[in-house]
């Protein structure tokens, strides 16, 4: 009982798991407007009066269309990069992540990225989440209606937010729908009722897909029926059945013909406007290896032009960076997933950016990573060996750097206060040089040959247009500062790349539904369109042979590819004409000041949830069992209790914990314990009266995303009371432990398949404080997972443990976890020294099921069946002596095989199922059959 309890009480802390890093604190305010407070930072106080009036905007667009009116004003937080927000203590932020909107509190938020449009975008649309929320968690019991976001759609939750949020240019939606439209990589909305089982580049397909649905629905059958569709769902959970009554067709008979209308609207599209599949223009460079999507960007060649470099997402996240022989296509990895580099950048959802780049003399490459919530510039030498980290102290984020000429500075787009702005740096000396100041998002420099300016992408308003929010051209002289507009063509232009002669100009334009590489001479100011891309085009650069290279979408993926110029085409923009003779220069501003009356946040404390359960019946008595949760506004304090009461069977167990969670580290205290009356004691045979309770105190310090220390304190009393005999047992015990704890472990999609786990841990029990229990042990446990192509890996994994004290604990061989094919047993095969060993390798049957049973409740979508063939060994012995003695006699040994069902139940929570057969090889006995939901490792 003593181990199960002490187990329990530090359940958070002995887990693997990878670690949310908080590096800052964040001393919030508030300011007011009609319907929202807004809190804010430092960091993020530039952004505030455009928040609130994107806030506001979005508010009367929504409560119009929605019919809808807040009863109160809604808190929403405003970070000023996404690093910040990665540590926000308010819900856990991962990577890929643009807002979140949670519905405890009605608390949203979002970060600034430096583009005004991303942050309207994000805002309208993390905003239609708390009209839905206020529209459909209505009830008097709003921890019920909470749980009805488990059985909600995405599909329609996140369509109608994508719906809501008043894209003024959905291009970067229309081309990834209109590839998949045209490819047949579209997925069924039956198969989008919840994201978790998607692949890897298919979450924004399926927040465009829900978008397009929901817009046909009110295309097709008339304006208003995508509010309809939200108000059906406040008494209803299914989505065939919501559809049935609003529209008259099930969810399938809806799907059949949204999917009829897509396929045909982008058919048209692409016959119409004459697109093209990227190989009419060049060779693919890269070619799929798997059915998993992957993303191949950033292209950039040595001066020989034999190799080239780029970022891809074959081997998981965060990308690799890697180097591929144009002769013989063979890829060297140069940097892929160090733990010094958490994160590497290639681009925001809307945009894949340039982010390689390569030194004049082809030795070097560039790069920008974060770690630990601090971006920094990397440089990699293309011979191997780790990169180089260049900190950017100050800089919120840092991204896209660009050799100069010469190869002794680096451009690269950085933010500082709310603000991005080209920089250069020497690097020689590390100083860093702001090149532009102004308050539009500046990214993606690209040198020119002669390096006396620098070429950029920069946000603009255009007020009055469709498109408000466009990108232009803009050139800086690196002598005196002075900025020029290259030319006036509506769209996005992003990615300038110059030509080796400096007379032109690679970039691609986002607009009007198309994704393409556009070149501009700069003598003549003419603009030409070279691709008519099905999918999209991105990051064009050119060869050191004269032919052009680019990224392009396609089947889901992005591929590089490589053709001569004369391949490509040469036509006007489809967006708009060029406007000759030059513009003005920009001139250098600042961001407008705050206005308005801040206060410091409060941070009220509330409940978040609150779900009991109790029935009585005449056989079972009385049965109560309640779950509560609460935190305060900010995320500081939160606590969880659970209390479960039988009086027919006698037992009482509760458990609370509290977790102060505003800096670092991550402290926690609580209690746990249990009750049982006539509990049957099978080691005397005996009734008995149980109790155990424990209170304990930990703290866990993360030093970056893949590595911790936990400690744990806790005071445990047992006590037993035995109904035939007058004898009391009463344990008292002090623990302490302490462990270091790695983990690396990552895989592409549903299992882990490269990295590794290690974990040293120390427990102690001294006799001290009234304890009468004393023992020790310590424990490493390692894991390590080797690539084997795709899904497959071999892990290896190794155990040891050794206790000792008057009251030392046991260690059992056998069983799941241990070693498969002997029994667990408390005779044979258990001492209190142990170390056992497992190899076992794991492939894909079937990789790609996609098996979903939509007919039962709770639905399971299957998505793969794998094979195991494992090797098991181990041996326990109570000294050093029966170690020697029995020598290669105690070990235990056994092999066997397994299936792994992979599924998600409601599409939502992942769930392996494991079929193992393991036989003893070093004893004759019958071997055992194991079922067990897992993975265990």
């Amino acid at each position: 009982m003593l181990a199960a309890l002490s187990l329990a009480a530090a359940a958070r802390a002995q887990e693997f798991g990878q670690n949310q890093v908080r590096v800052r604190g964040f001393d919030w305010k508030v300011v007011s407007t009609a319907h929202f407070d807004l809190h804010y930072y430092e960091g993020s106080a530039p952004m505030v009066p455009f928040a609130a009036q994107s806030l506001e905007r979005a508010y009367a667009r929504l409560s119009r269309e929605l019919h809808q009116e807040f009863d109160a004003r809604r808190p929403f937080f405003l970070y000023a990069g996404v690093n910040d927000m990665q540590q926000s203590n308010i819900v856990e932020v991962g990577d890929g992540t643009g807002g979140v909107t949670e519905a405890f509190k009605n608390r949203f938020m979002v970060f600034h990225d430096g583009s005004k449009a991303w942050l309207e975008t994000v805002i309208a649309h993390e905003l239609t989440h708390v009209f839905q929320y206020q529209i459909l968690l209505s009830g008097f019991w709003r921890s019920a209606d909470i749980l009805k976001l488990f059985v909600y759609p995405l599909w329609m939750m996140e369509g109608s937010a994508e719906h809501y949020s008043g894209d003024a240019d959905e291009t970067a939606g229309t081309v990834i729908l209109r590839d998949a439209a045209t490819s047949d990589t579209l997925i069924p909305l039956w198969k989008l009722e919840h994201f978790s089982h998607l692949k890897p580049h298919q979450v924004r397909l399926a927040y465009e897909s829900g978008g397009e649905a929901v817009r046909f629905l009110e295309t097709e059958y008339g304006r208003g029926m995508a509010e309809k569709l939200l108000r059906y769902f406040e008494s209803r959970f299914d989505s065939g059945g919501v559809l049935h009554d609003l529209i008259g067709l099930d969810l399938f008979g809806f799907n059949r013909r949204w999917l009829e209308h897509v396929k045909e609207r982008y058919a048209r599209a692409v016959g119409e406007q004459r697109l093209q599949e990227p190989t009419a223009y060049g060779e693919a460079l890269t070619a799929a290896h798997d059915d998993i999507p992957e993303f191949n960007t950033s292209p950039v060649f040595t001066p020989d032009g034999r190799s080239m470099a780029y970022l891809t997402t074959r081997y998981g996240h965060p990308p690799a960076v890697v180097l591929q022989d144009l002769r013989t296509g063979r890829v060297r990895k140069l940097m892929s997933h160090l733990p010094s580099i958490e994160t590497v950048h290639l681009g925001n959802f809307d945009n894949k950016s340039r982010a390689l780049a390569i030194s004049p003399d082809g030795r070097e490459l560039a790069f920008a990573g974060t770690k630990n919530h601090r971006d920094a510039l990397y440089f990699q030498r293309v011979r191997g060996g780790r990169p180089r980290r260049v900190p950017l102290p100050g800089f919120m984020s840092a991204a896209q750097p660009c050799f100069s000429p010469d190869g002794r500075s680096v451009a690269f787009s950085g933010m500082r206060d709310a603000q991005t702005d080209i920089y250069l740096l020497d690097r020689e000396s590390g100083k860093v040089r702001r090149l532009t100041d102004d308050p539009n998002d500046d990214q993606t420099p690209s040198f020119s040959p002669d390096g006396k300016s620098v070429v950029y992408s920069s946000e603009i308003e255009t007020p009055g247009d469709p498109m408000p929010y466009q990108r232009r051209l803009y050139r800086v002289r690196l002598a005196d500062g002075g900025v020029e507009r290259l030319l006036e063509l509506r769209g996005a232009a992003r990615d300038p790349v110059h030509s080796p002669d400096g007379r032109k100009i690679l970039f691609t334009l986002e607009a009007d539904g198309t994704y393409d590489v556009h070149e501009l001479d700069l003598a003549s100011g003419r603009a030409a369109r070279l691709t008519r891309s099905v999918g999209a085009a991105y990051t064009p650069a050119y060869a050191p042979s004269g032919e052009l290279a680019f990224a392009a979408l396609r089947r889901g993926s992005v591929h590089l590819y490589k053709g001569a110029r004369a391949r490509f085409g040469d036509e006007p923009p489809a967006s708009a004409a060029v406007v000759a003779g030059g513009p003005p220069e920009v001139a250098a501003s600042t961001v407008a000041a705050r206005t308005g009356d801040p206060r410091p946040a409060v941070s009220p404390f509330g409940t978040d949830l609150f779900l009991p359960l109790f029935f009585y019946s005449s056989n079972g008595g009385f049965f109560w069992t309640s779950y509560w949760q609460g935190s305060d506004l900010l995320g500081n304090h939160q606590a969880q209790s659970l209390v479960s009461y039988g009086s027919g069977e006698g037992y009482l167990d509760y458990q609370t914990d509290y977790r102060y969670a505003r800096f670092r580290p991550d402290l926690r205290a609580g209690v746990v314990g249990h009750l049982r009356n006539d509990a049957y004691d099978g080691s005397s045979g005996l009734t008995a009266d149980q109790s155990a309770h424990a209170q304990y105190v930990g703290a866990s310090y993360p030093f970056d995303r893949y590595d911790r220390i936990e400690l744990l304190a806790a005071s445990i009393t047992e006590r037993t009371a035995y109904q035939e005999t007058a004898l009391i047992e009463r344990r008292e015990s002090r623990l302490g432990s302490a462990a270091l704890v790695r983990d690396t472990v990552r895989g592409r999609y549903l299992v882990e398949t490269a990295g590794s786990r290690l974990r040293l841990g120390y427990v102690g029990a001294p006799r001290i404080l009234g304890a009468n229990s004393m023992h020790q042990s310590i424990a490493a446990d390692a894991i390590r997972y080797v690539p084997a192509g795709a899904m497959s890996a071999l892990v290896l994994r190794g155990f040891a443990v050794q206790n000792w004290g008057p009251d030392a604990r046991q260690f059992e061989l056998g069983g799941i976890g241990r070693v498969r094919g002997y029994g667990r047993s408390d005779v044979t095969d258990i001492g209190i020294r142990g170390a056992l060993a497992t190899a076992e390798w794991r492939m894909p049957i079937f990789g790609n099921l996609d098996y979903y049973m939509w007919y039962i409740f709770p639905d399971f979508y299957f998505k793969a069946v794998s094979l195991a063939v494992f090797s098991d060994a181990g041996a326990v012995a109570d000294s050093e002596g029966q170690a020697r003695r029995t020598g290669w006699g105690g070990i235990r040994h056994s092999a066997g095989f397994g299936l792994r069902l992979h599924t998600f139940i409601l599409q939502l929570f992942p769930l392996v199922i494991h079929f193992d057969y393991a036989w003893p090889t070093t004893h004759r006995s019958s071997g055992i059959f194991y079922v067990y939901i897992g993975p265990l490792f």
